[in-house]
């Protein structure tokens, strides 16, 4: 991540979205309609808000091949402690889209635990291609470029 700051320490990890959010009002007129929105929610960084993206498990992702454009759309569990709502991120038009995961110890962690861990923070920026998106978890990270993004919470039905 270019801004935000992620550090290992004993027993967790230091969150710092301080640079990023500093930075942010001066990429917001660089970045795409839907992605500026989701950025600039004043919960998106607010780390006992229910809408913080932090904490949240991604539940799936679905990539779609149409005619002309890839679309993507990642959907979020809530942390039962934390969010009341589902998060669904929408991408139009994605030219790049990667995940990787990192070190598993099925010991270290509750049985319910995903692969790729909780959602730590994410970061998003202007893009010559739309914007960028990286997602920073506690045992993997994704990132995606796209034209735009839609983000939306919900409830289940």
């Amino acid at each position: 991540m270019q801004f935000i700051k992620i550090a290992n320490i004993q027993g967790g990890f230091s969150l710092d979205p301080d640079k990023y959010l500093d930075a942010l009002p001066e990429l917001l007129a660089d970045l795409p309609e839907g992605a500026a929105r989701f950025a600039a929610d004043p919960d998106h960084y607010n780390f006992f808000g229910s809408r913080c993206v932090k904490d949240l498990k991604i539940e799936q992702m679905e990539l779609r091949d149409l005619h002309g454009r890839i679309e993507l759309v990642i959907t979020f569990a809530p942390n039962q402690f934390k969010h009341e709502q589902w998060l669904r991120i929408a991408y139009s038009d994605v030219t790049s889209f990667e995940v990787s995961a990192s070190g598993w110890k099925p010991a270290e962690v509750w049985p319910e635990t995903r692969r790729l861990g909780d959602v730590q923070l994410d970061e998003i920026l202007p893009h010559e291609r739309g914007c960028s998106h990286e997602i920073q978890l506690t045992r993997g990270r994704g990132f995606i470029v796209a034209r735009d993004l839609s983000a939306e919470w919900y409830d289940p039905e």
